[in-house]
This record gives structure tokens, C-alpha cells and sequence, in this order.
């Protein structure tokens, strides 16, 4: 006669060969007999798990550990339970508890490794894989996922260093590669990357991820077409990879293919909404002629509403009163900048806050080491990054550090920790600088803006209030060696227009009156910014010549840097500024330059730069109120060579004597807004 112990073997043997519907019958029945066995209950919660009966399985591990709390596995299986349903800090005590029974076990500490890296822990997520990797050294998902921590604490040298171990004990397998290649190019070892990249590529030619890492890595040598074909390949083999799609929309956006790039992030905010993805897609809206500002508006508030406003706090921090004693704490949130002008305002904003008023904070969003940043850091009271931290933390950071005025200078923009200004850390929260559109924010408090750029019944397209300032909303400090403007080229060839903006900014309705302008002006030339890729060249080649123009009107110029950018500006007589979205420093480097701008006005910020930036100059005259009138004024200056010589020998003068590149009372303006709110 067959005793409880055969039943259970057999029991156990079915559950071994995947016999489940038999395996459950048995353990049920020996459940009956012996009610309250914890091997039994732990199998037959693992059964149920396994089918997705989550509440019950739950049940049975409760009862199992509640009749043996000493069993290893039992813990271990309700610990993976909870996290994988969400409840990660409920698994974290199962497998301390789990680790008391057995120190070493391995699996248990990369699964206690995993929960706690879930909560944002990850110092303590490196010392559980870093024990994982010491018990078993030779498993490649252990140095994978300790590399991964590491690179997340900021100790990016010992991260790659984890990940070429993985290559160099596992020269087959493709995944410690493609870490090692994302991870050399965050570094800026760009070239090592690539190569490591295409490695992992070789290996598994149907890995997404090694595909999106490449694609990644090509993108920072500005092989764009290159990355380009990389996100398409990720995207092919997965078509649910959202950061694929996310890094081909903002591709695609950065260089001009704005129609696909908008298409792109769409379909990576229609498989997962992800709040950067959907920065990158407003980022992309603004360049839109057909989206009128109200539309824009309400495409920012829909984001806050997804992803911010949630996060508000019961209270915020209280406010200084009027006349306080002490200095008011001001913190600086930005990312990396990308510019030399943007890296220059910051700068200009350091140096001249008046230190005995006020005490400065920067809270950095990126890890990047170099001599600007060294300068920069110089320059603050406190210099704090943020860019390893969640935004929770970096909000609680904030707090503690007692910030009376938080400033934004990023808005949607790249490397934006718009989230940490959701959780309201500060009273006070501001956003400043470039960004031409609201945020759509409830936690963000005020805009800083002048009347030119919003005037009086702007309030409507912003949840901000406006906070303008006297003369400008704009602070440009020129470049310290940039070549002198040359003598007027149109008196030596035919009259040259110009643009250098992001090739984005050439909207169909944008097109349509440059294409008009070089028809109404004979022989006339345009050149161009394209920036990298061949499609996007061909792309903006094609528009122009389905409205009438030849290629040869064109001139088509890549990526430009340092002096070279500078110099492509002595061959325009005239710079035309784009719209809707129009340029800003762009603008103000023509104008360094000794090339005037002609804009038209916008309806909104986008478009409203240029005008400002010109009255402030005493230069209305090459200002337009619509597009048809740009057209007329373009051929009217193009028979103005004279008028136009003079004034390339002055401009820079001009810009110099102006509010423009008055940093000292700029600044002085903008603490005065400060202690108004």
C-alpha cells in the first residue's frame, strides 16, 4: 500500500517532467491528508505561480514559511513572487531572510540585488552582485548586472572594467559586449565602442539591443545614417522595442526628418508612455507650422498630466518671508549643455550673482568632466549632481538643502529633470533660459520672459505665470575667438542667404517663402545647415526643388564647430531666421558676425525671439510682420548692398554696447525677480 512519503516522490517527479495538472492533483491530496506541510505548499504555490494564480500562490508560501519559516526556498519563491508583481521592498526582507539561512547563496543574492536596484538602491544592488560574483565568477549574468550598478553609482571606470571581464571569460557571448560598447561610448570612448558594438553584432545578428547600443555609438561620431539604420534594425527585430523607437524619433528630430521623427515617438509612447520620450516628441512639436500655439500648450499639459502633476507633495517647502535675514538659496538645475553659448550664460550667471544676496546651488544633471564643467564648479557656493540620483532623491536633496528659488534651464530639452521640480522641493520654482514653450507644469511656478517675446495676453499659453524682465529675457555672451566679419561678399558674387539653425526649423511654411525669396531675388543663393546625415540633405535638396528652385541655388553645409561655424557666416550678405520656430543664438552669433537677420513674426515664443533680439539693436527695419511680408523685405535688402556694407561693419559694436550682452545688469534684473516672488 502506497504511504504519504511514495505519493509525495511521485508527486515530485510529476512536477519535475512538467506533468503540472498532475503534480497539483497530488499535492492537493497529500495536503488533505497532511495539512500544513510546508513542502507541499511551497510546490504547489510554485504551480500556481507559474500560472499566473499569484493571489493563492501567495497564500500557500504565507502558510508554508508560517509552518517553517527556515525554508530557504519557500522564501526565495515569495521574494521573486512580489517583486515580479510590483512588491519589491516585500521581497527585500524575504531574501535577507532568505541569506540568514544561507550567506552565499547566489541566486538569492543577484534576486535581493535586483529588488533593491528596483527601489534605486543601487550601492547596495553593487555589494549584492559583487558577493554573487564571489561565490560564482564563472556566470556572466552576475558581472553583467554588477557592471550595470556600477555604471548607475557613477563608478563608470569599474563598470567597464566588470564588463571586460565578462568579454574576456565569455568571448562568445554577445550581451557582455554590447554592455561593454554602451558603456564605452557613455564614456566617450567612441571608437572602442564601435567596434565592441559590431562584435556583439556579429556574434547574434538578431540581438535589438546590441543593434540600439550601435546605433547609439554611431550617433556620438556622427555617423547618423549609420545610427539611423541600427534603431530601424532594433525596431525590425522588436517591434515593441520602445528605447529603439525613442532613440530613432529623437535621431530622426535632430537632424531635420521631423514628419518621421514625430511618426517615431509616438509609436514608442504608444507601447510604453515614458516621460523623456514624450519631452523628445514636444521638442519635435515645436518645429510643426500646422500646430497653432493653443494646440502646443495643451500637447505640454497632457505630458505634466501623464507624468508630473501626480507627484505633487502634500506641501511644499514654506516660502521666506520679505526681509528675512541671510542670503537666498538659489539652486540651478541643468543638464549637459551642448553649446558653447549655453555653457557661457551659465557661467555669465555664476560670476556675477551678487554673493553677499545670495547663495548658489548647481545641481548638475550630468557626469561629463571637462574644463568647462571644472570652471563651472569653481564658480558656484555648492556644486551637486544629480545625474546618478532618482528623482525622488534628488528632490529630497534639494529640500534638505533648503533652496528658496529652484531654477530650470533645460524646460523639455535633453538631460531635463523636470520630474524632480514635480515633487515640489523648492517654494519657489522657475524655469529659465532657452526652452520656448511652457511646461506644463502645475509645480512649475513662474517663466522668466520679457514683453517682446510674451506680451500682454501670452498668459493663456503657459500654466507658469510670466515673470518679465525690463529689457531682455536673453543673455548672450559673445564668443571670445571668433574671426573679425569680413568685407560684404555681394559685391564680389551673387547676393548669398543664409541660415545655420537646426535643420528642424525648416518647416513647410518655412520653405515656401525662402523658395519664394530666391525666385524673387535673381541668382540669389541659399546655403544651409544639414547637419549629418545624407538622407536629411537629400530630404531638404528635394523640398526646395519641388517649389521651383535648383539644386545649384542651394549649397548644402554639414556639421560645423569651433571657428568653422563662425567662419561659414562671412559669405552671407543676409541670415534668414526660420518660423515658426525661429534661432536665438543663432541669431546673435549672425549679428556678431556682421550679418543682419530677417525674421517674421511669430504667434507665439518660437517665433517671437528674433524680433526681440532686433529692437534691442534699433533694427525693426528687418523685421517682418508675415511671411509674404519677409519675402518683399528680402529682395528689398538684396538691392541694398550699400546700406548692408555699413552695417556689417558695425554690427558688432552694436551688439556689444547693447542690453544683449549686458551680463552684470542682466543678472542684476533677474535677482530682482527673484525677490519679487
Amino acid at each position: 500500500m502506497a504511504t504519504a512519503e511514495d505519493l509525495f516522490q511521485r508527486t515530485v517527479a510529476a512536477h519535475q517532467s512538467g506533468a503540472l495538472d498532475e503534480a497539483e492533483q497530488g499535492y492537493r491530496q497529500l495536503l488533505d491528508a497532511l495539512p500544513g506541510h510546508p513542502a507541499c505548499l511551497t510546490n504547489l504555490g510554485s504551480i500556481l505561480a507559474h500560472r499566473g494564480e499569484n493571489e493563492e500562490a501567495e497564500r500557500l508560501y504565507l502558510e508554508s514559511i508560517a509552518s517553517d519559516p527556515s525554508q530557504l526556498n519557500t522564501l526565495f519563491n515569495l521574494g521573486n513572487l512580489y517583486r515580479r508583481t510590483g512588491r519589491s521592498a516585500q521581497a527585500v526582507p524575504l531574501y535577507e531572510d532568505a541569506l540568514r539561512i544561507s550567506p552565499s547563496a547566489p541566486l538569492v543574492l543577484v534576486n535581493l540585488g535586483l529588488a533593491v536596484s528596483d527601489d534605486g538602491d543601487w550601492p547596495r544592488a553593487v555589494e549584492c552582485f559583487s558577493r554573487a560574483v564571489n561565490v560564482t565568477p564563472d556566470v556572466a549574468d552576475g558581472l553583467n548586472l554588477l557592471g550595470d550598478a556600477l555604471a548607475r553609482c557613477g563608478r563608470r571606470d569599474e563598470a567597464i572594467a566588470a564588463f571586460r571581464e565578462v568579454v574576456s571569460r565569455f568571448p562568445d557571448a554577445p550581451r557582455g559586449y554590447c554592455n561593454l560598447g554602451l558603456h564605452l561610448a557613455a564614456a566617450g570612448q567612441t571608437d572602442e565602442a564601435i567596434e565592441v558594438l559590431e562584435r556583439a553584432v556579429a556574434l547574434r545578428a538578431d540581438y535589438p539591443e546590441a543593434h540600439n547600443a550601435l546605433g547609439v555609438a554611431y550617433e556620438a561620431v556622427g555617423r547618423t545614417d549609420d545610427a539611423q539604420t541600427a534603431y530601424q534594425n532594433a525596431v525590425r527585430l522588436r517591434p515593441a522595442f520602445v528605447d529603439a523607437w525613442a532613440n530613432l524619433g529623437t535621431s530622426l528630430g535632430e537632424h531635420g526628418r521631423t514628419t518621421e521623427a514625430v511618426e517615431a515617438l509616438r509609436r514608442a509612447l504608444e507601447l510604453a508612455p515614458n516621460p523623456i520620450a514624450q519631452s523628445s516628441l514636444l521638442s519635435n512639436l515645436l518645429y510643426s507650422s500646422t500646430l497653432i500655439p493653443e494646440q502646443l500648450r495643451d500637447e505640454h499639459v497632457a505630458w505634466a498630466t501623464a507624468f508630473a502633476d501626480s507627484l505633487a507633495p502634500a506641501e511644499r517647502p514654506h516660502k521666506r518671508d520679505q526681509g528675512t535675514p541671510g542670503r537666498i538659496r538659489v539652486g540651478y538645475v541643468f543638464g549637459e549643455f551642448r553649446s558653447r553659448a549655453s555653457r557661457a550664460f551659465l557661467e555669465a550667471l555664476l560670476t556675477n550673482h551678487d554673493r553677499t544676496q545670495f547663495h548658489i546651488t548647481a545641481y548638475p544633471n550630468t557626469g561629463r568632466q571637462s574644463e568647462d564643467y571644472d570652471r563651472l564648479r569653481r564658480l558656484a557656493d555648492s556644486w551637486k549632481p544629480i545625474v546618478h540620483l532618482p528623482d525622488d532623491r534628488a528632490a529630497a536633496l534639494i529640500r534638505s538643502d533648503e533652496i528658496d528659488v529652484l531654477v530650470d534651464l533645460n524646460g523639455h530639452g535633453p538631460g531635463n529633470r523636470l520630474l524632480v521640480f514635480a515633487r515640489g522641493p523648492a517654494p519657489i520654482q522657475i524655469n529659465l533660459f532657452g526652452y520656448p514653450a511652457t511646461t506644463g507644469m502645475r509645480a512649475m511656478d513662474f517663466r522668466v520672459t520679457d514683453s517682446q517675446i510674451d506680451p500682454s495676453g501670452a498668459e493663456s499659453l503657459y500654466t507658469e505665470k510670466l515673470l518679465r524682465l525690463p529689457d531682455l529675457s536673453w543673455l548672450y555672451v559673445p564668443p571670445t575667438n571668433a574671426p573679425a566679419p569680413t568685407p560684404p561678399p555681394a559685391s564680389r558674387r551673387a547676393f548669398t542667404f543664409g541660415c545655420l539653425n537646426h535643420p528642424g526649423k525648416l518647416s513647410d511654411a518655412c520653405v515656401d517663402a525662402w523658395a519664394e525669396i530666391l525666385k524673387s531675388v535673381p541668382k540669389s543663393r541659399l546655403v544651409l545647415l544639414v547637419g549629418q546625415s545624407v538622407h536629411s540633405s537629400a530630404d531638404i535638396a528635394a523640398r526646395f526643388t519641388q517649389r521651383g528652385v535648383v539644386p545649384d541655388r542651394l549649397e548644402l553645409v554639414y556639421r560645423l564647430s569651433g571657428n568653422d561655424y563662425f567662419e561659414a557666416y562671412q559669405p552671407f550678405d543676409v541670415t534668414l531666421d526660420p518660423f515658426p520656430y525661429g534661432g536665438a543664438v543663432t541669431t546673435c552669433d549672425s549679428l556678431w558676425m556682421g550679418v543682419p537677420v530677417l525674421t517674421a513674426v511669430g504667434r507665439d515664443a518660437r517665433g517671437r525671439q528674433g524680433m526681440s533680439l532686433l529692437n534691442a539693436l534699433g533694427l525693426p527695419e528687418f523685421i517682418a510682420d508675415t511671411p509674404e511680408q519677409l519675402v518683399t523685405l528680402a529682395a528689398t535688402w538684396a538691392d541694398q548692398r550699400d546700406a548692408l556694407a555699413d552695417l556689417r561693419g558695425s554690427l558688432r559694436d552694436m551688439v556689444s554696447n547693447s542690453p544683449l550682452t549686458d551680463a552684470a545688469t542682466y543678472v542684476k534684473h533677474l535677482e530682482a525677480a527673484y525677490r519679487s516672488v
